[in-house]
């Protein structure tokens, strides 16, 4: 249900605008104060109704957990790190990365093997497609078109009937040759997923991944999913001002950008799987090793995680998303360090905030 009432959030709301403390501490120290103050301009330099941030230490630990602003504007309902559940987008990939490639650890799949080995009903050109390509962006299947099918809220009933979407579009060049991002071709990705584990996809991930890790606040968000802590999801229209979005089912890419979670339980999630023993290090190390193409040129996307340098070359693993009233960023650093941020708008530009987070608490 699209609600076209604007809602001029920051004349209704900012006058009294509070953060919410998820810690116990009542005396903030100076960096604690700092990262508020930043963060707190951020928000209404860049009008977002809610934010949520994480920060672990190099052993897991809690660094930093707030939240700011409001997860509901309507009902003022404040964001808490804890249990504010959002949009992940993207961030779905390394969720289903990462179910992958301990399908593969554990010899259940052969990620260099065709997709068509695992799908038997394909059109030629995507038949000899490997996994491990899927996976990193250079199988030539086409991303979203024109934005629209971002928005889609239709019921696919299986991951099989979602193909429909773009399984008969012409690949946009040979596989394997180029890096060109692609939604759709994780939903090929996790249909070979579902045929060689036996089970639907949602099933594997909560099996392989959620249960195991103890991720008690991610969910696919299927359509009749109700949680009292999923947060509002809003967007800018052509004005400017902030709305609600319209509806939509994310029933068609699971893998590629269907789950939704809390900063925590994805700043914990990165962090176990990067630095403890729930997959092999030599696992980890082909995941998040950037895939290459002809020339030797790396693509700084391995296996559902993107790899990525800031000004002084240091380097992050984990993902950002980008979804229908959501945006998250989620990253490790070298130091094991790791940082957690989403917002119920779509399209919110972090820019160099996660970094100055890191700063401020890691110098």
């Amino acid at each position: 249900m699209i609600h076209n009432m604007k809602i001029n959030l920051f004349n209704l709301i900012y006058s009294s605008f509070f953060v919410i403390i998820s810690c116990s501490d009542v005396d903030l120290n100076e960096r604690e104060k700092e990262a508020d103050n930043l963060i707190n301009n951020f928000i209404q330099k860049n009008e977002i109704p809610g934010l949520s941030v994480t920060i672990l230490n190099e052993d897991g630990s809690l660094e930093y957990s707030k939240g700011f602003g409001y997860a509901d504007l309507r009902k003022r309902i404040s964001v808490n790190p804890k249990v504010s559940i959002f949009r992940i987008g993207s961030f779905s990939k390394t969720l289903a990365g990462t179910a992958l490639m301990k399908m593969y650890q554990e010899n259940k799949i052969e990620i260099d093997s065709s997709v068509g080995f695992y799908i038997k009903e394909l059109p030629d050109d995507k038949r000899n497609i490997t996994l491990r390509q899927i996976a990193g962006h250079l199988s030539g299947i086409r991303h979203y078109g024109d934005g629209d099918d971002m928005k889609l809220n239709l019921n696919y009933v299986n991951t099989s009937d979602a193909l429909k979407i773009f399984i008969k579009d012409t690949l946009l060049f040979e596989p394997g040759t180029k890096y060109s991002y692609s939604t759709h071709a994780w939903t090929l990705l996790s249909l070979a997923m579902e045929n060689a584990y036996g089970e639907n996809f949602i099933d594997l991930i909560k099996k392989e991944i959620l249960i195991p890790l103890e991720l008690n606040k991610t969910f696919a968000e299927e359509i009749d999913l109700k949680l009292e802590d999923k947060v509002s999801f809003y967007e800018k229209n052509e004005s400017g001002d902030t709305r609600l979005c319209s509806d939509v089912n994310n029933s068609w890419k699971w893998a590629g950008g269907g789950y939704v979670s809390t900063t925590q339980d994805m700043a914990d999630f990165t962090w176990k799987i990067l630095n403890t023993n729930f997959l092999l290090p030599e696992t980890v190390k082909e995941m998040t090793e950037s895939q290459k193409i002809p020339n030797d040129k790396k693509t700084n996307y391995g296996v559902g995680w993107r790899i990525r340098y800031d000004n002084e070359n240091n380097t992050y693993l984990g993902h950002t998303g980008g979804s229908v009233g959501g945006t998250t960023f989620v990253f490790s650093t070298e130091d094991k360090s790791v940082i957690s941020i989403m917002a119920n708008i779509s399209d919110a530009s972090f820019g160099s905030l996660p970094y100055q987070l890191f700063k401020i608490f890691k110098n």
